[in-house]
């Protein structure tokens, strides 16, 4: 991997299941809130964690709580406290990066000028996913960068936020990520892309 990078100078990783698995956030966010509707109303815990889990595998997450609240017939009014936890979750133990970023990580941001994660989603819940990952002392050399304070990807905002700041060049930029998403938004910005 090291070799593939070494022509650039700036490197932009996404966050979400490209230097994580972002299913270890959400299934202990997701118990947290089936609890918490247990305990409000007569439906089982289980059953509200497992139909989080299959409407997130099968359906992805926009509207997934509409969908609960709708299939269990749940008043609308637990939806701010859901998305509160959802937002705010911390584990019992830090999340780990994928286990061959450990290794590359170092060397890379060793030899980039600047290193970034740029990331799409709520800022306090991507907020909160950083503080709880188990970075080993690497996210002190990252600069997280949150898409949705601009416009998310693959709006080019925050690249240019990045280009007029931190005086990156495009040419000597990568982008490193898991979805057509990000794809999309190293073609908008101009820049390489490996997946």
């Amino acid at each position: 991997m090291l070799s593939l990078f070494q022509n650039y100078d700036y490197l932009i990783f996404d966050l979400d299941d490209t230097l994580y698995p972002e299913i270890r956030y959400l299934e202990g966010a997701y118990k947290n809130i089936a609890n918490f509707i247990a305990k409000n109303t007569n439906i089982s815990s289980e059953k509200i964690y497992n139909y989080l889990s299959f409407q997130f595998n099968t359906n992805g997450r926009i509207l997934l709580f509409d969908r609960l609240l709708t299939n269990f017939n749940i008043d609308s009014a637990f939806l701010p406290e859901m998305l509160k936890i959802l937002r705010t979750f911390k584990p019992k133990h830090k999340i780990s990066l994928y286990s061959e970023f450990y290794k590359v990580l170092p060397a890379l941001i060793s030899k980039s000028k600047y290193t970034f994660v740029v990331t799409n989603g709520n800022v306090e819940q991507q907020k909160n996913k950083v503080k709880n990952i188990n970075w080993e002392h690497l996210n002190e050399s990252l600069i997280f960068i949150y898409a949705n304070r601009f416009n998310k990807k693959p709006s080019p905002d925050s690249f240019n936020f990045i280009k007029k700041k931190y005086l990156t060049k495009p040419k000597k930029t990568i982008m490193i990520g898991d979805s057509n998403t990000d794809k999309d938004f190293a073609e908008n910005c101009n820049i390489n892309f490996f997946t």
